[in-house]
């Protein structure tokens, strides 16, 4: 069945491929999971998963290096049907679970690092909440969010439908800029222990980075020092997160791709400004579109997460939601908005 549907896709697919003419399109993956690997985090998909998207960006396009893709885009040559593979985060699942499938497929990656995560090979904050809510009661998750001093506002005002991580991240992203204050360590240590289990999830850390970087069109790209959230830092914090991450890497790496993944995908005009100060070439969103008609400064990327299937990245690829967005005559948000009680 699998592979019927992957012979009409290449049968089918490739005439409104040129005659969309998506300009082409950069994916953003985060970790993968394996049985041995597993993770609550949506951002994270199965190897099989990914395994079966890069596939099909063969099978509509061409993978090539996001080097190459992004030198393009900034020159005003043609991308149609190119598509780059990035991972923000640097994972260190990536190195033990993927190498041997990017090194198989001969799939160029550019891996975007977070350097003081990279330091210690420490474990995100988000990967920690999320693999702990399932664990414990909803009382006792309740009990958490108070001793971390969650406001109510927070608590009441965001949708359910976003589940109910929505609030102490929305939270955490607007008080602290996106970074888990060591005041609360001790409370979400004490929940780890309760819970009897920590994520297995990581960075990779610069020894283990530059073990994979031996891959052919393995590429290093900024993604900050401590992955906060830009617009609400001070002009200085602003320009030292991305100056002295890229400093980190060029110190350690040859060929660091000048280019900024931005955290969160949280970003403003002055975001913009100082990472061009910074020496970024250009930098990256999770705008969810192609690069037709995308600005150098603001590129965009489709975040791909558990939920995501081969018909709707196939549709994305192929330019479909970007010729609604046109079409409906919708005009985009200038920047995304900042996390709020509401939001």
């Amino acid at each position: 069945m699998a592979g019927a549907c992957r012979a009409y896709w290449n049968r089918v697919s490739r005439i409104p491929l040129r005659r969309f003419s998506s300009g082409g399109a950069i994916l953003c993956f985060h970790s993968v999971t394996t049985p041995r690997l597993p993770a609550e985090g949506t951002a994270h998909v199965s190897v099989d998963t990914f395994t079966s998207f890069v596939r099909l960006a063969r099978d509509l396009g061409e993978l090539v290096p996001l080097s190459e893709l992004v030198r393009r885009h900034v020159q005003g040559r043609r991308t149609s049907g190119l598509v780059a593979v990035t991972f923000d985060d640097a994972y260190a699942a990536l190195s033990a679970e993927l190498r041997d499938v990017l090194s198989r497929d001969r799939v160029p990656i550019a891996i975007f690092v977070v350097t003081g995560a990279a330091a210690d090979g420490r474990r995100y904050w988000w990967d920690r909440i999320e693999d702990l809510v399932p664990r414990v009661t909803p009382d006792r998750w309740r009990a958490f969010e108070t001793a971390c001093g969650l406001p109510d506002e927070y608590r009441l005002g965001q949708p359910a439908a976003h589940g109910p991580l929505r609030p102490i991240r929305q939270w955490l992203l607007a008080r602290y800029a996106g970074r888990w204050p060591r005041h609360l360590e001790s409370a979400l240590a004490a929940l780890e222990r309760e819970a009897g289990y920590q994520t297995l999830h990581r960075s990779m850390t610069f020894e283990e980075l530059a073990g994979l970087t031996t891959l052919p069109g393995v590429e290093v790209g900024v993604h900050t020092v401590s992955h906060r959230v830009m617009p609400l830092l001070s002009d200085q914090d602003l320009h030292a997160e991305i100056r002295d991450s890229y400093t980190a890497l060029r110190e350690r790496f040859t060929g660091v791709l000048p280019i900024l993944a931005i955290p969160f995908g949280l970003y403003d005009a002055r975001t913009l400004h100082a990472a061009r100060s910074a020496g970024m070439m250009a930098c990256f969103t999770l705008a969810g579109a192609s690069l037709d008609g995308a600005c150098r400064d603001a590129i965009p990327r489709f975040c791909l997460t558990r939920s995501d299937t081969r018909a709707r990245l196939g549709l994305r690829l192929l330019g479909v939601p970007d010729l609604v967005r046109r079409y409906s005559g919708r005009a985009p948000e200038a920047y995304p908005a900042l996390p709020s009680p509401t939001t």
